[in-house]
């Protein structure tokens, strides 16, 4: 081969790399289109790659029919792959023009479940499988064309192709996932990819020279031995395209259940599916390379490929010792890592190299198979149209692969033999073929040697590496421990179709929980002992809007959980009907662990569980709910991001009835403030009101409707009947509780959602799967918004939102929300204060409050140190009590201090009670002269006032000046004031909200100052 021969050849190699590349961007972007449309991230995936493959399947057939009698097969390879990025420019239209009308039109007049279902999975089919038609054709055409420009190196040919192509691919996944899609979003990565195939088209219609005739079928340059003819052989060819097809489809069983398996380990996140994929891939690309110099010198090409199939098999046996040890991996990379950017970048890497060590070997030996069968047929004399035909039926089985593997091998034999029962397909396909080329005794001895390691190690793999269901359900990804407690009883483990769901006892607390993939669901408290944190949250989210409608007939909830919701609504005996909508049956299978604390959703016949795509069931049942309350998984698992999306928000209120309200369950924690705003900027403009609660101190609830919601919605009738009893089990006995767990109004959130402005969570521009994975890693937690109802400010109730707890009524159980603890602290102090006996379960409180008392004693002389010391004491006990209690029970406390009855005190410490004490009355009018007095004689009192009570006094003031509704004069205090008071810390937090609340009241843009 020439210089110049060789340097062409290389540059359409290249080329072939961008077009792999621009190829599994589709192939990762479609799959997030279609998730949205199918509604779970599994399906989709699955479905993307049964047609991409099966596309390319049907694309290879075209090829291989008619292109033996075209011309210059470069070229047309260039013309295919303009078309390409053509229509992948037209994409994102076009899937949106079709979804609203299948949302709008269609699927309503459908009705029928079964028939919206084989419709969804139609169109998604057909929106991607013009493009995967013409993918198909680019292997055939660019491997015939440099075959027939170069011709004598079909095998290295064949090798390299693959090589580049794969490898082209693994990156483009990459890419697509950690950097393409964050910067461009689907509809920017879709134009990229595009763009892309338009560069490849031009760069190989330059390449592609002057044009070259079909060759005619040659005699094959070596025959295979024992075949029988040096010609064309009918047998032979059956045997390859079974071969290729049943390999082809354990190859992609591999890949599902790979993925599926490591789910497990490494977890359910766009990122992880993305390396998986990248790793599989890069398998294939190196055994495209390993055998494209081995394929031209093989005596027996069909031997060879045999043995390779048993070497496939066993790869994937030997997979399964690896994945039974990643747990053990992953556990370690969690202890190892900082829980940081850096620390995250680095547990992708390494938990794509264990994706690598389980998947890579076997997808090694899938990337060798694909060219020796089309070598076998080329030597045959069966011509280049064998390159289409090899191809085709390979992706053919693909697709049955995928199939059986979702729908079939999982869900019966579960992960471990579904692994197993694909391997020994790929080895009993090895076998056959070292059978066919068995001719002598000393071949039928290797022939029985391989059979009896096959067997052998099947054998082994299943008799001796266990599956063990307690790390299989362990959620190391999060938790950082590879196995549950040995005391922990699996009550139930079942692969489903989308997720392996896994039910336990924790006999040794009383408590059951309910996983998906590892990643604990819910937990519920069945014996004594008070509720799990859970349990609110649950609860909460029916009872809390049943207050807000006053007709309730029916309800819809998005995700099944544990069933606590749904027990909980029907517990409203006006309640008709509840319709509970989840996408993995082995949930509600699951579920029953819960026995009669959830009954209600499986025995009430007012319940309807219904397996499907919320979407989906909405669009096509066409039913207006009084409430609909949406509960998902986590939002960091790849698709669930699109139930927290602006598209889902704008659907959502046409199944509302006129008065109806929407719940959306966010959890505060494994994410950050940005996050949150993401998705209250994307809830914001869909409804016309809102509120928001927080059922524990890390789960928020925002009630949303189309109508103003009431200011003082109904808890009252919530205490009665069996609603009661529910209420209680979660520590809820009296109306003020419910009341108390009010955070935001309407102007709250959209205040919150000004302060956090940014990307909104939308289909499109996927900002929660993209970014909750590495907050969940990271460990963090919306500090910030948690914060807010135990402000050391009386934030909530200055802003009208919600007020103390009255006191009356107790504050629940301990540990649950931390708003009720502080005021049991409050409590605590007011008690050991006031000599009225002292609360042991807030000791370091009570104890704190009799060093106040010690350092006030009148004996004392009032040094310096003392009155630095008193101050510093004061403050804690303003930060303790005067947002926890109201002016009553802050009588003898903050207001004519019992405790404090010293006539020798210093000026400055008797204006720090005066300004105090005004605040404790709620006489704002009055704190605001005092709080202009503090700041215009701050050079007249020790420093240490000021240090310790301008931040105080500040905030104080600000919200005095709100509730008087002198609202310009709030604001201006940042301008004459501000910078006299460090904005640090959660008081500089407290001020960034109030401009951002004072903003939204005079409808102006944000212009205030953030926390620092």
């Amino acid at each position: 081969m020439s210089k110049v021969s060789s340097s062409r050849l290389y540059s359409l190699l290249a080329v072939f790399i961008l077009s792999g590349f621009a190829g599994l961007i589709y192939q990762s972007i479609w799959s997030h289109y279609l998730g949205l449309f199918l509604g779970h991230a599994a399906y989709a995936q699955a479905l993307v790659l049964a047609i991409f493959m099966g596309g390319m399947a049907a694309g290879a057939a075209l090829v291989a029919r008619a292109g033996s009698r075209w011309g210059n097969l470069i070229r047309r390879y260039a013309v295919i792959e303009a078309v390409i990025g053509l229509l992948a420019m037209l994409f994102h239209w076009v899937f949106v023009g079709m979804l609203g009308l299948s949302y709008e039109f269609i699927i309503p007049a459908l009705g029928n479940a079964s028939w919206v279902n084989l419709y969804k999975w139609l169109l998604a089919g057909l929106l991607i499988l013009p493009q995967t038609l013409l993918l198909g054709m680019t292997f055939p055409l660019m491997s015939g064309g440099i075959i027939r420009r170069f011709p004598g190196a079909d095998g290295h040919i064949l090798g390299s192709l693959y090589f580049t192509n794969s490898i082209g691919a693994a990156i483009g996944v990459l890419f697509a996932a950690f950097l393409i899609l964050p910067a461009m979003g689907l509809q920017g990565a879709m134009l990229l990819a595009g763009g892309l195939n338009l560069l490849v088209a031009a760069l190989a219609w330059t390449l592609a020279g002057a044009d070259q005739s079909a060759p005619t079928v040659a005699e094959p340059k070596t025959a295979i031995a024992g075949s029988g003819a040096s010609g064309v052989n009918g047998r032979l060819l059956r045997i390859v395209l079974l071969g290729t097809f049943l390999s082809g489809a354990a190859s992609f069983a591999y890949e599902i259940i790979w993925i599926r398996m490591l789910s497990l380990a490494v977890g359910s996140t766009l990122h992880a599916f993305e390396l998986m994929l990248a790793a599989f891939i890069a398998g294939i690309a190196f055994g495209g390379l390993w055998v494209r110099k081995r394929a031209d010198s093989a005596r027996d090409p069909l031997r060879l490929v045999g043995w390779l199939q048993i070497a496939m098999g066993l790869a994937a046996l030997v997979s399964l010792i690896f994945y039974a040890n990643s747990f053990g991996w992953v556990g370690f990379l969690m202890a190892a890592l900082t829980h940081s950017d850096g620390g995250y970048a680095f547990f992708n890497l390494g938990t794509g190299l264990i994706a690598v060590l389980i998947m890579m070997p076997a997808a090694f030996f899938a990337g060798t198979t694909l060219p020796l069968f089309t070598v076998v047929l080329l030597r045959d004399g069966q011509g280049e149209a064998s390159i289409g035909r090899v191809y085709a039926w390979n992706t053919l089985g693909a697709i049955l692969g995928v199939f059986a593997a979702i729908h079939l091998l999982i869900p019966v034999l579960g992960l471990k033999m579904a692994l197993v029962f694909s391997a020994m397909v790929d080895m009993v396909i090895g076998l056959a073929l070292l059978r066919l080329r068995t001719f002598d005794s000393r071949d039928f001895a290797v022939f029985a040697g391989a059979a009896g390691c096959v067997a052998l190690a099947v054998s082994l793999i299943v008799s001796q590496v266990p599956f063990d269901p307690l790390r299989l359900s362990s959620g190391v990804y999060r938790s950082g421990q590879a196995s549950l407690a040995k005391d922990t009883e699996i009550a139930f483990y079942q692969d489903g179709k989308t997720a392996s769901v896994a039910a336990t006892n924790h006999n040794s607390i009383g408590v059951a929980a309910i996983a998906t993939n590892g990643k604990v669901d819910a937990a519920i408290r069945m014996g004594e002992g008070d509720a799990t944190s859970d349990e609110p949250t649950m609860v909460l989210a029916a009872a809390i809007p049943m207050a807000y409608v006053s007709d309730l007939k029916s309800a819809g909830v998005i995700g099944f959980g544990s069933g606590l919701t749904t027990h909980t609504l029907l517990a409203d005996r006006r309640v008709q009907r509840v319709d509970t909508i989840e996408i993995e049956a082995q949930m509600v299978a699951g579920a029953q662990i819960f026995g009669h604390r959830v009954a209600r959703a499986y025995s009430d016949p007012r319940s309807n569980i219904i397996i499907d795509d919320a979407k989906s069931y909405f669009a096509g049942q066409q039913h207006r709910y009084d409430l609909i309350v949406s509960e998902p998984s986590n939002p960091w698992i790849s698709g669930v991001g699109a139930l927290f999306s602006r598209e889902f928000y704008e659907f959502v209120p046409q199944f509302l009835s006129d008065d109806g309200v929407f719940v959306q369950w966010l959890q505060l924690y494994e994410i950050d403030e940005k996050l949150v705003g993401s998705v209250l900027n994307a809830l914001a403009p869909a409804f016309q009101d809102y509120h928001a609660y927080l059922s524990n101190s890390a789960d928020l609830l925002i009630v949303a409707s189309n109508k103003p919601l009431s200011e003082q919605p109904d808890f009252q009738k919530l205490f009665s009947g069996e609603l009661k009893g529910d209420l209680q089990a979660v520590g809820m006995s009296h109306p003020d509780q419910l009341r108390f767990r009010k955070v935001a109004d309407a102007q709250m959130i959209r205040a919150l959602a000004r302060l956090y402005a940014g990307p909104v969570n939308s289909d499109y521009y996927p900002v929660l799967s993209l970014n909750a994975p590495r907050t969940r890693f990271k460990k963090q937690s919306a500090d910030q918004l948690m914060g807010i109802p135990v402000a050391s400010l009386p934030l909530l109730e200055s802003l009208g939102v919600s007020g103390v707890l009255g006191a009356s009524a107790d504050i629940g159980f301990v540990g649950h929300y931390r708003r009720a603890d502080f005021t049991g602290q409050a409590r605590a102090a007011r008690a050991a204060l006031m000599g009225d006996g002292a609360d042991i379960a807030y000791r370091q409180t009570v104890e704190s409050m009799w060093e106040i008392k010690g350092v006030a004693e009148c004996a004392q002389p009032w040094t310096p140190v003392r009155e630095e010391l008193a101050v510093k004491h004061f403050r804690v006990l303003v930060e303790a009590t005067l947002a926890y209690m109201g002016p009553e029970e802050l009588e003898g406390v903050l207001i004519d201090p019992s405790w404090q009855s010293c006539n020798n005190l210093p000026a400055a410490y008797t204006d720090l009670l005066n300004i105090v004490r005004s605040a404790a009355l709620r006489d704002d009018a009055r704190f605001v002269e005092l709080a202009a007095e503090w700041f215009e004689s701050v050079d007249s009192r020790p420093k240490i006032y000021s240090d310790e009570f301008d931040k105080v006094v500040f905030g104080l003031w600000q919200l005095a000046l709100i509730k008087l509704e002198r609202y310009d004069e709030a604001k201006q205090l940042e301008s004459v004031h501000g910078a006299q008071v460090p904005a640090s810390g959660y008081y500089g937090f407290i001020r960034s909200l109030l401009l951002a609340w004072l903003d939204v009241h005079n409808d102006q843009e944000p212009d205030g100052l953030m926390s620092n």
